[in-house]
């Protein structure tokens, strides 16, 4: 280090006296004017722009590193707010340059404020004086350029420490650490070691720096490493009287403890939008603890460090203990109580290695609050209560359910998830779906879950274990179990098939055939050898089809060994609440149920769970639970946050000094904390970086879960539209860290691929922070983007989720996107429909009409009646008449032609006969038989007998080679014959041999169709049955049946 230390520390008057001497032989050779065309027009090129608007230094290899101004030689390197920079070439040195070029700094406004003008003036005379010091690059001349202020500079090639870092940390993966990569290890340490020496350079000369950033330091990429420091605008001068002192040079000292963060690190130190304050001792209150914005000049107080407790996750997985207390002591933490005096009190321990890092360990989870997820507090006596049902069933006992209930946050998910880890332990199959208050327009979608997740494992467990279940299955379900691999996706690899679609048949029979196939699935699988255990969590979310499905499985005496454990909010569930009369169901067909209720644990158990986080002995953890129970009253939840809320605003820190936690219990019990979980909740969320904010927002509108590959796509793909991401960055870079942060405050947990909230509780606060109009929005651009990328393959489960998210974006549509979403909830709908989940169907039609508004029928006729139809349609299957009626109504009123009206009228007409109205169905078949031409006549037994005779006559090959009635008004009046032959029956009365007789005259004359199937079915029973002609009814029957498979009128199968 080469040093001119003046005998006296400068003060302004030798400053501007060492200034004159040198201008005198420093005054370029030149005009400025001979490089810069009075009249010149810059177009830059933005790819060129970087990071700072401080001079910057790159290495530039040939002519075409830079944006050429004009003639050859001129370059434009960067444009900020305040200022421009050019790099100018100078072979000759003509400016007075030692590297062949010369760096030109130009405030941009030509009318600047005072203030700009300083700031390069001092920028200037600061190094102008530093112009012996090896720590920095000269300064050449000051000048007009255009009536605009500019300084003349050295050229120092290189790169900035920001960039070197940013290459650094490239090629490593993210879990370096020193003691794994030794010339990773020594680089760090040569560029520490040397930045600290040009600091203590610069200090030495009494100049303090006051804007020490990575961007700001200029690193020589040659095995040395030399470093200089630039953008000294903001540097200033110690006092003469003061120059021992170190007050004016923590700042920088600071600010060197934070670039040893980001060199190990690679993360920045610097949180734009953070709001936690900068970690100083107290009594560090000047008005230099302001940071300095990324252009320099420009001050904002937002822009602070990140908190010491993100300092010390992220190094005390990298580096030894000892290097972590060095930077923790620049830094100010309080977790130690040392403090460096000067910069060459740090180069000191920097300059003896040996001792300083040598053999010393390095600590990851030093200072972390880690929770423990194996233990439960208070839980024991529930814990024996759900093992011993779960223990009865290997006795080949029907199966039961379990209960478990309670308040938010007392635990009852870790409860559970608790018992299935060591059921796993014991050779029992576990396995869990979570339901989602925002998912559940997704048919199914827990189930799916649940049993994706037993197939994964399957697929896991060795060839054996898959053999055996694909033949336990195939056994069991035959061909069926293809409509099971329509819905569960992973079935398809243990059955080693791909998904295929089920045969369309009748919508309650689709229904019943899904329930019969789940049973039998379960019996397959569930044995006293290898039972099941399924959990289902939060039930008070769950949709109606999963619960029907459910109830059906434990109400077949044949399945066993199947016990269903559930877990749901109590206080959240009303009398018709549809969990509630699923509970009455169940309760009604005598399903044994074991009901246990959670409350908030104990004193005891709360400074249980608090020495066991702290790792310190129950005595000495009794003041800290007194205040936490207090405050908390036991609720597991509210205890975690809490904590993790004392730990992140520093009244519960770790010592690095003694080792061990400290509080100050008198400081917590005058600090406002809130009384509940959410508002805790609220409070620590907004006090988050924004941009983590952000992320949680985004995590919160797609779902308690979502996996990492998503989580990418949106970040990349979304059009960022909330107040927070307009001023921060999140490019995909951004995630990851920005996850780590909510994963260290305990918000987020990742397992696998996947994140999830810790709680659903803070999903809901994070989602209720979002405007309600951003809200919209970003659920319209996720579900957009989640369709453009939606592979073909997993359509069925993926479209749901989409278009759960574009209908909750409805409000912010224009008419084009809305009639588009309609579209494609008719689509869902039918979806949904073959999966047989007629509630979630309906929820997707309705949603379709919902879009359209009240000028659909003029404007979107066809779509109109097709989403009218099908709604009217699955709300049957529903059984809720009023709302078929309402909707059929509708139709009928709105419907062009009475064609169009027919299928309504068919709905309608079976709504009657469910609700044992026949004889009014009856007549409302016959008025609409009139209107498609077909009026009543007198028929009886006889007529019905003479077109049978007819029939008889024909040979088999003759009828089935019959065309297929291609006139839509008879395909209609043959739907609504065949329901009137059905009421007919019923009721007795003459409508059943005249439905029938026509049914048949209008197959032998228009051709056959699907209701033909039916209508020889029912002939074969009236011709065997009331006249006995045996072999008649039996070649009907044959009839009919090769009819059937000819049209594959599955509908009409099972008559």
């Amino acid at each position: 280090m080469t040093k001119k230390t003046p005998e006296k520390t400068p003060n302004e008057q030798e400053v501007n006296d060492v200034n004159d001497e040198q201008d005198q032989t420093s005054v370029l050779p030149i005009d400025p004017g001979d490089y810069f065309d009075q009249n010149d027009n810059f177009d830059f090129d933005e790819s060129i722009v970087i990071d700072s608007v401080a001079m910057m230094s790159l290495e530039i290899n040939s002519a075409n590193d830079g944006h050429t101004i004009g003639e050859s030689g001129r370059y434009f390197v960067h444009e900020g707010s305040l200022c421009q920079i050019y790099r100018l070439d100078d072979p000759e040195k003509r400016y007075g340059g030692e590297t062949g070029s010369v760096a030109m700094k130009v405030i941009n406004d030509q009318f600047p404020d005072e203030k700009d003008i300083s700031r390069l003036e001092n920028e200037y005379n600061v190094l102008r004086y530093l112009a012996n010091r090896d720590a920095a690059g000269g300064a050449l001349n000051q000048t007009l350029r255009n009536g605009a202020a500019a300084i003349y500079l050295d050229w120092l090639d290189g790169n900035t420490l920001k960039e070197w870092i940013r290459s650094f940390h490239s090629v490593r993966a993210s879990s370096w650490t020193m003691n794994s990569d030794n010339d990773g290890r020594k680089k760090i340490l040569s560029v520490v070691k040397n930045t600290t020496w040009s600091l203590l350079d610069i200090h030495d000369a009494g100049v303090v720096h006051n804007n020490i950033r990575a961007d700001h330091i200029i690193i020589k990429t040659d095995e040395k490493c030399s470093i200089k420091f630039i953008s000294f605008g903001s540097a200033s001068f110690l006092p003469r009287s003061d120059k021992n002192s170190n007050t004016d040079k923590r700042k920088d000292l600071i600010s060197l403890g934070f670039i040893f963060y980001e060199i190990i690190s690679g993360k920045s130190s610097l949180h734009t939008d953070h709001r936690q304050p900068l970690f100083l001792t107290s009594d560090y209150s000047s008005g230099s603890e302001e940071v300095s914005s990324v252009e320099e000049g420009q001050h904002d107080a937002t822009q602070l460090y990140v908190s010491h407790i993100e300092v010390l996750s992220d190094l005390a997985s990298r580096i030894p203990i000892s290097f972590m207390k060095m930077i923790m002591a620049l830094i100010e933490s309080k977790m130690t109580a040392r403090r460096y005096q000067s910069v060459n009190e740090v180069y000191q321990d920097l300059d003896h290695p040996n001792t300083f890092l040598n053999n010393s360990e390095i600590r990851p989870y030093i200072g972390k609050i880690k929770f423990p997820h194996d233990k439960l507090f208070g839980r024991n006596d529930h814990l024996s209560s759900i093992m011993n049902v779960c223990q009865r069933m290997n006795s080949a006992r029907p199966s039961e359910m379990i209960l478990v209930s309670g308040h938010s946050g007392t635990g009852k998910s870790t409860l559970v998830n608790h018992v299935g880890k060591i059921l796993v332990k014991m050779g029992v199959n576990f396995t869990s779906g979570k339901f989602d208050q925002l998912q559940q327009a997704k048919p199914l979608s827990t189930i799916i879950d649940a049993f994706d997740g037993y197939f994964s494992e399957v697929m896991q467990s060795g060839q054996d274990v898959i053999n055996k279940t694909k033949t336990s299955l195939l056994k069991a379900l035959g061909s069926g179990v293809g409509v099971l691999t329509r819905i569960i996706p992973r079935l398809c690899a243990v059955m080693g098939i791909s998904a295929t679609d089920p045969v369309q048949i009748g919508f309650n029979d689709a229904q019943n055939r899904l329930k019969y196939l789940f049973e039998s699935m379960i019996s397959a699988i569930a044995t006293p050898s290898q039972p099941l255990v399924l959990f289902l969590d939060d039930l008070q979310w769950a949709d109606i089809s999963s619960l029907q499905l459910i109830k059906s499985t434990l109400t077949n005496s044949e399945n066993k060994c199947f016990p269903c454990i559930g877990s749901y909010r109590e206080n959240e569930i009303s009398n018709d609440h549809p969990f509630a009369e699923f509970l009455s169901d169940i309760i009604t067909r005598k399903i044994p149920i074991t009901k246990i209720e959670l409350g908030n644990i104990d004193r005891i158990n709360v400074n249980a769970l608090i020495t066991d986080v702290i790792c310190m002995p129950e005595l000495e953890t009794k003041p800290l639970t007194d205040i936490v129970y207090r405050k908390t009253g036991g609720n597991i939840l509210f205890v975690i946050q809490f904590l993790q809320s004392l730990h992140s605003e520093g009244l519960l820190l770790f010592s690095l000094d003694s080792e061990c936690w400290k509080w100050d219990s008198a400081e917590i019990e005058t600090k406002t904390i809130p009384n509940d979980v959410i508002r805790l909740l609220v409070g620590k969320i907004t006090t988050l970086p924004l941009h983590v904010q952000y992320i949680l927002k985004l995590l919160s509108c797609i779902g308690s879960v979502c996996a990492e590959s998503t989580l990418r796509l949106l970040i990349n793909d979304i059009d960022h539209c909330t107040k927070e991401s307009k001023t921060t960055s999140d490019k995909e870079s951004d995630i990851f860290p920005s996850l780590k942060v909510a994963i260290d405050e305990g918000l987020v947990n990742k397992e696998g691929s996947s994140y999830h909230f810790t709680h659903d509780q803070v999903q809901s606060v994070a989602y209720s922070l979002i405007p309600r109009d951003e809200r919209d929005l970003l659920h319209l651009q996720i579900g957009s983007i989640i369709l453009k990328n939606m592979p073909n393959h997993e359509r069925g489960n993926i479209f749901f989720v989409a278009m759960n998210q574009l209908n909750r974006g409805k409000s912010v549509m224009d008419d084009d996107m809305k009639e588009w979403v309609a579209e494609l909830n008719l689509k869902a709908g039918r979806e949904a429909i073959s999966l047989s989940a007629f509630r979630n169907s309906a929820s997707f039609f309705e949603a379709g009409i919902s879009l359209l508004g009240s000028s659909c029928w003029d404007k979107n006729y066809k779509l109109s009646l097709q989403l009218h139809n099908f709604y009217a349609e699955v709300e049957f299957c529903n059984g809720h008449f009023d709302e078929v009626n309402r909707v059929t109504k509708i139709i009928i009123e709105q419907a062009k032609s009475f064609s169009d009206k027919t299928r309504a009228y068919l709905t309608f007409i079976k709504t009657l006969g469910a609700q044992r109205n026949l004889n009014n169905a009856a007549e409302v078949a016959l008025a609409a038989l009139d209107n498609l031409g077909e009026p009543i006549q007198h028929s009886n037994m006889g007529n019905l007998l003479r077109t049978v005779h007819v029939f008889a006559k024909m040979k088999d090959s003759q009828f089935l080679a019959l065309k297929e009635m291609d006139d839509d008004m008879k395909r209609a009046a043959m739907k609504l014959l065949f329901v009137l032959a059905q009421f007919g029956f019923q009721i007795k009365s003459n409508h059943f041999p005249f439905a029938l007789n026509r049914m048949l005259e209008l197959t032998l004359i228009y051709g056959v169709c699907e209701e033909s199937c039916a209508a020889l079915a029912i002939i074969s029973f009236v011709t065997c049955g009331i006249h006995g002609d045996w072999n008649g009814s039996s070649r009907t029957g044959e009839i009919a049946l090769l009819l059937l498979e000819r049209l594959q009128a599955n509908e009409y199968a099972c008559i």
